[in-house]
């Protein structure tokens, strides 16, 4: 088992026998954990019981969760390479660790609440291998439904924040138009260059990663994967989605106890990453439009805070929720940079 902390280094472990023996590792796969034991382990017991078909290293970066994830990992995985962080740094850093001494051709970025299928990696190791123009690569993400979900995303503009902030999204769903900011209406079965795809499976080529560089560590949480994608495309790389491809993918695991928490990072990160897209007056907007939906909610959530007590329901939640982002955007008509 190969533990780091901040302080301690040492060399990276391969997972597999075959990729021992050549000295090849085809796939790098970077899982950055926090609070998500279970699924994690489960993640892993994925990987290990169904990658077949290629050399793989797994490098597990754990952002010290409280639940004891890093010991049950180091426990049950002692081929796997873990970092132990002492702070929470992120999901941008905490994967930027796990680059940084990937030894792979290709990287892959994966969620620790999704499991591999046993032709998952391979698949699409071998379409990238023979994609070359192809920075990103995204596949189809299963819920334990079994629905599919949405995993495709343009680049937000200010008129979609508008879209978002004015539109239910029981409406702009179902709507081509109103949805174009999450490719209502595409062909799932087939492959498309899109602007975005979700960071739960990112798969890059090393010669990729190395021009365009690791995430932007401005993001703490949401918003890197669209950065990210955006440089691939600005170097010259292709971002494409491929349906032959699919992941199991739970959604939401780490951030289920941190509600209000989550709602500001996502806020903040949207705001940011419109700021490094469209420039620091489009951030203005956006932050604008963002403030005028919170109004009515937060205004309702004052009437209503002395009569919520732990604000159990739904709906208080919703409102507590807006009044929080209510008091960040109304900062924000003095703040001309959300990098900061």
């Amino acid at each position: 088992m190969t533990v780091r902390t901040e302080e301690a280094t040492s060399s990276v472990n391969p997972v597999t026998e075959q990729s021992t023996a050549t000295g090849v590792i085809d796939v790098s796969i970077v899982i950055v954990s926090y609070n998500t034991r279970d699924v994690t382990l489960a993640c892993l017991r994925s990987i290990r019981d169904r990658a077949e078909g290629c050399t793989y290293e797994v490098i597990v970066v754990d952002n010290n969760s409280p639940d004891g994830s890093a010991e049950a990992i180091a426990a049950e995985f002692p081929e796997v390479t873990l970092f132990a962080n002492k702070d929470n740094k992120g999901f941008a850093a905490a994967n930027n660790q796990g680059l940084a001494v990937a030894k792979g051709q290709y990287l892959l970025l994966l969620n620790p609440d999704t499991e591999v299928y046993p032709d998952t990696l391979v698949k699409t190791l071998r379409f990238a291998e023979s994609h070359p123009e192809v920075g990103v690569v995204g596949v189809r993400s299963f819920g334990d439904d079994g629905e599919q979900q949405s995993t495709l995303f343009r680049t937000k503009r200010v008129l979609d924040v508008f879209v978002n902030a004015f539109v239910p999204n029981r409406f702009m769903r179902k709507s081509r138009v109103l949805g174009r900011s999450r490719y209502i209406g595409i062909d799932l079965d087939a492959e498309h260059d899109v602007e975005i795809v979700a960071g739960c499976f990112m798969f890059v080529p090393r010669e990729a990663f190395e021009r365009v560089g690791g995430m932007d560590e401005q993001f703490f949480m949401y918003g890197e994967e669209a950065e990210w994608c955006h440089r691939f495309r600005t170097h010259g790389w292709k971002v494409r989605y491929y349906p032959g491809a699919k992941i199991l993918h739970y959604g939401g695991v780490s951030t289920d106890r941190s509600q209000t928490q989550m709602n500001l990072a996502m806020a903040k990160s949207n705001l940011l990453l419109i700021q490094k897209t469209q420039g620091r007056f489009g951030a203005y907007l956006a932050n604008l439009f963002m403030l005028i939906r919170d109004l009515p909610r937060a205004a309702a959530w004052l009437v209503c805070k002395p009569f919520a007590g732990d604000a159990s329901t739904g709906v208080m939640h919703s409102l507590k929720r807006a009044a929080g982002r209510f008091r960040l955007h109304l900062s924000g008509l003095l703040r001309t940079d959300w990098s900061t």
